[in-house]
């Protein structure tokens, strides 16, 4: 595993309730993070420096550090006379993220396919299946951390540490609506089949298939979420 200061975390690594960072800015950061990715801080939701000071017993000087970090990543904005608040969530924005994330995944994929060993196969086989129970919350948790965790299988294959911190970032930016409890019409079933498809065809070398169906894949949760976006205002 590459170290977590060599390359942009992934949520399911951020949670400070699973590793939380010893440097307090970092942990700051990995709080904050972590709240705005899961959607506990809400999209566009004005943050109050003077009660996260009061709330994590920290002084301003490395709160403002967290928040230049979040800022050059997109989460938080600085608006005049307002203040720093959450980026928002937009139809446009999750439109441009499935782009990205079709581009790179899919070459991603492809080079997997050419470099996986039989441990990193296993790694994918052992994060593929996605299944939850539709309504209870706990469980659709979990379908996100295990589908975070598939993808992020699949790119360590290639031992390349600048396409895994481009990839786990877009990937977080990625599920931040489905943390908002959208209607997305989730089928925990057939996203645990296009995994095993994913990882079959990494698995035999076969590149192109293996490009396509993660293309594929990323497409069809696209038109999903984009659907209940759209339904819900964004």
């Amino acid at each position: 595993m590459i170290p977590l200061t060599e390359r942009t975390p992934s949520v399911i690594e951020l949670d400070p309730a699973i590793s939380p960072p010893t440097a307090l800015p970092d942990r700051i950061y990995a709080t904050l993070k972590h709240r705005i990715l899961t959607c506990a801080m809400r999209p566009g939701e004005r943050i109050v420096e003077k009660e996260l000071c009061k709330e994590m017993q920290v002084s301003r000087t490395p709160l403002r550090e967290a928040f230049n970090r979040l800022s050059l990543e997109g989460l938080i904005v600085l608006s005049p006379y307002r203040g720093y608040s959450v980026a928002p969530v937009t139809v446009k924005g999750y439109q441009e993220l499935c782009e990205l994330r079709r581009i790179v995944e899919g070459g991603t994929a492809a080079l997997a396919a050419e470099q996986a060993t039989a441990e990193d196969v296993q790694r994918m086989l052992d994060t593929a299946e996605t299944r939850y129970t539709p309504g209870d919350r706990e469980s659709y948790l979990g379908y996100l951390r295990k589908n975070s965790a598939f993808h992020l299988a699949v790119v360590q294959c290639t031992k390349n540490r600048q396409l895994e911190a481009i990839l786990m970032s877009a990937l977080d930016r990625h599920q931040r609506p489905l943390y908002l409890g959208l209607d997305v019409g989730i089928d925990g079933q057939a996203s645990t089949d296009e995994h095993l498809e994913i990882a079959e065809a990494v698995k035999t070398h076969d590149r192109d298939r293996a490009r396509t169906l993660m293309v594929k894949h990323i497409a069809n949760a696209e038109d999903r979420i984009v659907v209940a976006l759209r339904a819900a205002g964004f």
